[in-house]
């Protein structure tokens, strides 16, 4: 299948959606499908890999040249607004191209500027076949569409091994908490480290948290962690590469995400497939693979977070049994099974002719109304 990927965002830039579209992007072209990335991120000092072309486009006009007419499917990654990615994806759609959007991104909290965006780009009339990465983001975005326009679920993936055992209080009791984030206001760093401010104050355990990733907010958040004396009890870490990730993930007891607006949560499936309860928020995307008591627990605001964290600090057992249920217990978020929900939706959208104006209501997560 010849496969072309979409995206204002990709690599050697790092977030979410770069991750995941490299990462598909590789798998697909390493079971031999012919594939190709088409963004409008400039190369680093190195390409990410030699074996997937990657075309940069120095401008929309650069990019509209490509002959979309030589793919079985085009497959554009949006976030909240896709000034490169959605008016090329209209194209394709429009030159008769089956041409699938993913959303990577939470709408609601946005109001009406990615659906009018979407709108502007010819992107919200064109006969797509639109997705989401979870199912509150399909949600979300059936809002913005119109009516019964379908939305399949089509969720990010990880590989990821479990830690050999689950570690056994440490001499001292301390206990290790973890979050891997680009250093953004949307992903809330500074909140966390008032969270975990308020979470050293409740509880007599001693505690470390671990902050994985760099960005703007790296100054910021640096000076909340002096203003509330956390800087013996935070380590930032900056940028660091997925193999030391791994090994810190699996050195930790409990991971923390914080952001409102994670349409999906990438890195804390990676945590939870490590063998790590995971706390974050009932409003994000974390809900399509966290269920509270079972693979951590989902709060409702931050002084809930406060709460759920001291919970599992103070209550060993709890967090020995959630840790051992995530070690053990697989989920349905791996990379062999993404690729055939792909395939599926690529194969429905070339069957279908896919129309705007012949949906259904949102579908479940494996493509089901």
């Amino acid at each position: 299948m010849r496969i072309l990927h979409l995206t204002d965002h990709y690599l050697p830039v790092l977030g979410g959606i770069e991750t995941h579209v490299h990462g598909l992007a590789e798998r697909q072209r390493a079971r031999g499908d012919d594939v190709t990335v088409l963004t409008s991120t400039p190369a680093g000092n190195e390409e990410t890999s030699r074996a997937l072309p990657v075309i940069r486009a120095r401008s929309f006009l650069e990019a509209a040249r490509f002959d979309f007419g030589a793919c079985d499917v085009v497959h554009a990654h949006v976030s909240v607004v896709a000034p490169f990615t959605a008016p090329l994806a209209a194209i394709a759609a429009r030159s008769g191209v089956p041409t699938v959007v993913t959303v990577h991104s939470m709408w609601n909290r946005m109001g009406p500027l990615p659906g009018l965006a979407a709108a502007v780009a010819g992107l919200r009339s064109a006969p797509v076949s639109w997705t989401a990465v979870s199912q509150v983001a399909a949600s979300q975005l059936a809002h913005q569409l119109p009516d019964r326009v379908q939305v399949t679920v089509l969720p990010n993936a990880v590989d990821t091994l479990p830690r050999i055992d689950t570690p056994r209080p440490r001499p001292d009791h301390l206990v290790r908490l973890i979050s891997t984030m680009r250093l953004a206001p949307r992903k809330r760093p500074v909140q966390l480290a008032r969270m975990f401010r308020d979470l050293l104050d409740q509880v007599d355990v001693p505690l470390h948290l671990t902050i994985v990733g760099d960005g703007p907010q790296r100054h910021r958040v640096q000076r909340t962690l002096a203003r509330l004396h956390l800087e013996s009890a935070v380590t930032l870490t900056g940028r660091v590469d997925p193999r030391e990730v791994g090994e810190r993930l699996r050195a930790s007891d409990l991971y923390v995400a914080p952001s409102m607006l994670e349409s999906f949560g990438l890195a804390a499936l990676e945590a939870r497939c490590a063998g790590l309860p995971v706390v974050g928020h009932a409003v994000s995307g974390l809900t399509d693979f966290i269920r509270t008591e079972v693979e951590g627990i989902l709060c409702h605001s931050d002084a809930d977070m406060v709460s759920a964290l001291r919970r599992l600090v103070e209550d060993e057992p709890l967090r020995r049994r959630m840790s051992e249920h995530n070690r053990t217990v697989g989920t349905q978020m791996t990379w062999a099974t993404s690729l055939a929900r792909h395939d599926r939706v690529y194969t429905e959208a070339g069957r279908r002719g896919v129309s705007s104006s012949s949906a259904l209501p949102v579908a479940s997560e494996d493509g089901r109304p």
